[in-house]
């Protein structure tokens, strides 16, 4: 008995470990008035060998506007822009910060290495942790290159998750 005890505790705790409380339509609002998109340089300590220091820089912003704002909220309210899984490296280098009558409602940040996605609603506990589709990526490619960010990015070889 104590080991079916052991053995439900577990397996729940471990499924609820790894579920969403929040999808990510949820999350992300219906408008927004503007993009802030930082392009980073971010290898902390589990991308370093030991005798490498962490590096944080920042390699370009630019805002996203009204049309083009919108476009990219639509993309990632879609069930289509996401995949199952996510990968172990906690890095992210794009950080989209959207704004609604300019106040901060969301925090998106986006790892072109891995894919992952890690999106963060203002004031509230919701938050949606997976990765971007393949489709996702190639539009992340076409609106990096549009705003002339992806060359920084491919120079360092920070593109290998959507190339």
């Amino acid at each position: 008995m104590i080991r079916f005890i052991l053995v439900f505790l577990l397996t729940g705790a471990l499924s609820l470990s790894f579920s969403q409380s929040t999808p990510p339509a949820d999350i992300i609002p219906t408008t927004v008035d503007s993009i802030r998109l930082d392009v980073e340089l971010n290898r902390g300590k589990e991308m370093l060998l030991p005798n490498e220091n962490e590096v944080h820089e920042l390699l370009g912003t630019t805002r996203l506007e009204a049309k083009e704002a919108q476009k990219f909220i639509k993309r990632l309210s879609k069930k289509s822009a996401y995949k199952y899984g996510r990968a172990l490296l906690t890095h992210h280098n794009l950080v989209f910060t959207c704004y609604s009558a300019k106040k901060v409602v969301l925090t998106i940040e986006i790892s072109t290495l891995t894919r992952n996605i890690d999106l963060y609603k203002k004031d509230s506990n919701q938050e949606f942790y997976g990765k971007i589709s393949k489709k996702t990526g190639n539009y992340l490619v076409k609106l990096l290159v549009k705003l002339n960010l992806y060359e920084p990015l491919q120079e360092i070889g920070d593109t290998e998750g959507i190339d």
